[in-house]
């Protein structure tokens, strides 16, 4: 597999506050279980905020749980 370097860009990089509430709510997920889009959402800005890339392919392919 190649692999791209990415391209540094300050503006990209998510706010403190940002990643607080991506924090909240990966760390509650029984409060947004009914909301699995803003779980991968958060996931996908703490991963950002450690510098690592996130595959948005494969992210896409996941299968969405829907809790009721």
């Amino acid at each position: 597999m190649r692999h791209i370097h990415q391209p540094a860009i300050p503006a990209a990089r998510p706010t403190r506050q940002f990643l607080a509430d991506a924090r909240l709510v990966v760390a509650n997920p029984e409060l947004y279980a009914n909301r699995p889009l803003l779980r991968r959402l958060a996931w996908a800005t703490l991963m950002a905020g450690r510098g690592c890339a996130v595959d948005q392919t494969r992210l896409a392919a996941m299968p969405v749980e829907i809790w009721e």
